[in-house]
């Protein structure tokens, strides 16, 4: 079996000599770049994966990685970015530019060789089975031309007394297709500039299924930030006129990705709350900035986190926690909705918690049958 073969850019010769002999003992190959020209230069020697410092002479890492991204010949490599500073703008101008992954100095050699597995495990697995971007972007295209997403719908209920509050829509990709995780299908699209696109047709979809049912309860359409911030998306309040009319969709915002611009993130929603949307954060607990999203959107709806409602009964600091953010939902009208219930004692300590609404299996799976989606209004 090949050895894989690593590009390490940085300008530090200590630090490149050390790094160098760690990955020789892992059988890497090692190639050194100490200046951005040299990195653009080698690059091109097709590397498994390359680990890019943040500050260079000259072109700094940033730049480095965006023309990396621009070319052809080096736009699927891998990339981990070194950063100096353990700030959260840092890291996040890395991914948004176009990183796989970043970590920073110093760091444990365990903790890099790990991540570097990861990609290159990731990377391995694409490459297995589909041989070019060309095939992941026309299998894309397939699924949006011929509309091929499912929409499943799962309901969220107030809790006491027991009331449907909302339905969730989620899309999965086609039986048999290679993007059988639709986490995959919509993370390739966002990459290929294709999630606006998808996401229209998952909605579509979804509207079209549902009719009437949609003019009688709350439709929940899942939004990234990524979404959120692309320019095309105020336009998708015509569909929703079309089929229910704005008063009747709400926008679940996760915040397992970081928000590259919060000016436009936060004018963007503004705009759909003004036009009559409901908006709700997504995983509370869990999230790059939901406390900041919070303050500013003032949003309806707020999640707890599956984390935080995993073994709730048995978790007095759970509890404590969950007491806290009812309390805040209490003062300031926001309806809190517990997600991730499977089991009656969660419920029934939720419940006894003063949590609004809940969302989970024990309440109702996610379905694509529409008679069960209509006995949910029942």
């Amino acid at each position: 079996m090949p050895k894989k073969k690593v590009l390490l850019v940085d300008d530090d010769i200590n630090f490149t000599k050390i790094m160098a002999s760690r990955f020789h003992s892992r059988d890497y190959e090692v190639d050194i770049a100490y200046d951005g020209g040299q990195a653009i230069e080698k690059a091109h020697r097709n590397p498994d994966i390359i680990i890019l410092d943040v500050m260079l002479p000259g072109m700094n890492g940033y730049e480095v990685c965006s023309q990396l991204r621009q070319d052809n010949l080096t736009s699927q490599i891998p990339i981990i970015m070194l950063t100096g500073n353990d700030v959260p703008e840092e890291k996040i101008k890395s991914l948004y530019i176009g990183a796989d992954d970043y970590i920073t100095k110093p760091f444990e050699a365990e903790e890099l060789f790990a991540r570097i597995e990861g990609l290159l495990r990731r990377s391995l697995f694409f490459e297995e089975q589909v041989q070019g971007k060309a095939q992941i972007i026309d299998e894309i295209k397939t699924i949006i031309d011929q509309e091929l997403l499912t929409p499943y719908f799962q309901p969220i209920f107030y809790l006491k007394p027991r009331k449907l509050l909302g339905i969730e829509v989620l899309s999965r990709p086609p039986k048999g297709s290679f993007f059988s995780n639709p986490e995959v299908l919509f993370d390739s699209a966002f990459h290929l500039g294709m999630l606006y696109e998808l996401e229209l047709v998952g909605q579509k979809k979804a509207l079209n299924v549902l009719g009437d049912i949609a003019k009688k309860v709350l439709i929940f359409f899942n939004a990234s930030p990524y979404l959120v911030m692309d320019p095309k998306f105020k336009d998708i309040t015509s569909l929703h006129n079309r089929y229910s009319g704005t008063n009747s969709i709400g926008f679940e915002l996760t915040e397992r990705t970081p928000i590259k611009d919060y000016d436009v993130f936060f004018e963007t929603l503004i705009h759909f709350k003004n036009n009559g949307y409901k908006i709700s954060i997504d995983d509370v607990g869990s999230g790059y900035a939901s406390l900041n999203s919070i303050v500013e959107l003032k949003p309806h709806y707020i999640k707890l986190d599956i984390n935080l409602i995993r073994n709730i009964e048995n978790d007095s600091v759970r509890r404590s926690m969950i007491n806290a953010i009812v309390n805040f939902s209490n003062d300031t009208g926001i309806v809190l909705i517990a997600e991730g219930i499977e089991e009656l004692n969660q419920i029934r300590t939720i419940i006894d918690l003063k949590v609004s609404a809940g969302q989970g299996y024990f309440l109702g799976r996610p379905t694509p049958d529409i008679n069960t989606v209509r006995k949910f209004l029942v």
